[in-house]
Parts: C-alpha cells; sequence; structure tokens
C-alpha cells in the first residue's frame, strides 16, 4: 500500500497541495493531471520549516521563513539585523498573525525566544514552537476551528 494513504499527516499535506493547485491552475491539472510535491524530511529544521511553510500557504494562509542569522563577508561576520528570539516562520492565517519557531530533537528555546513569544502574545498575537509534523497539524486545526 503506498505510504500517502498510510501516513495521515502526509496525506493531510498532498491534500492540500492538490487543493492549491486545482484553485491555482485548474487549466494545468486538466491538461497534465496532478503532479505530487517533494515531501521534505521533517526529522530535519529545514524540512519541518518547509512543510510548515507549505502547508499555511498552500491553505490559504501568507508565510515565509524568517533568517536571523548573520553573514560572513570575506573573512568578516556580519551580525544579523533581526531581533535575537524572532521566530523562523512568521504567518497569517485568516487574519492573524503568527509566529512559528521551529525546534526539532534536542533543540530548545533560549531565553531570547521565550522573552519574544511574551513580547508576541502580549500583542495580541501568536508565538508557538513546532517539533514535528503531527504536532504543527493538531495545532493548526485547533487554530483554525478557533477563529
Amino acid at each position: 500500500m503506498p505510504q500517502i494513504l498510510t501516513d495521515p499527516i502526509r496525506f493531510r499535506y498532498m491534500e492540500a497541495y492538490r487543493k492549491f493547485q486545482q484553485l491555482t491552475y485548474p487549466e494545468a491539472i486538466r491538461d497534465h493531471g496532478f503532479l505530487s510535491p517533494k515531501y521534505p524530511d521533517t526529522r530535519k529544521a529545514n524540512g519541518l520549516t518547509m512543510f510548515v511553510i507549505n502547508f499555511i500557504n498552500w491553505n490559504g494562509g501568507n508565510a515565509t521563513r524568517i533568517s536571523s542569522s548573520g553573514r560572513m563577508v570575506g573573512n568578516r561576520y556580519i551580525p544579523g539585523t533581526t531581533r535575537k528570539g524572532t521566530a523562523d516562520v512568521t504567518a497569517t492565517i485568516r487574519g492573524r498573525s503568527v509566529k512559528l519557531e521551529i525546534k526539532v530533537g534536542s533543540d530548545r528555546p533560549s531565553p531570547f525566544q521565550l522573552a519574544e513569544q511574551r513580547r508576541e502574545r502580549a500583542a495580541g498575537g501568536v508565538y508557538e514552537f513546532i517539533s514535528d509534523p503531527e504536532q504543527f497539524i493538531i495545532w493548526y486545526d485547533e487554530f483554525v476551528k478557533s477563529i
């Protein structure tokens, strides 16, 4: 049996993509059929981040990755310009501001991230820590029901 049918999280991801494609590109689907997206490796932070961003975008939200790290220019490090604790993903879901920090494996929130979570929540926004796709889908479903 194909894995997509036995894994409800993978099914939700693929179904979100299918619906998005049908709404966005109906002629292409009609003429060429539906192509499945590559399922990211959600055991790694980059893969889980892409899972979250794609799922939100495909379900009518607006999500993007925020890179808060600095960069090397030649032999010199230039620090990032975002505030310490800024979440990995910033999104708008049904009109609500949402910040999601991706934490995979033994990665734990920093004091800066906990302070940013308090700041965001005090401003009326949402700031959550996401550690796997199942947790994200459960959070997403509950969040969408609550608004």
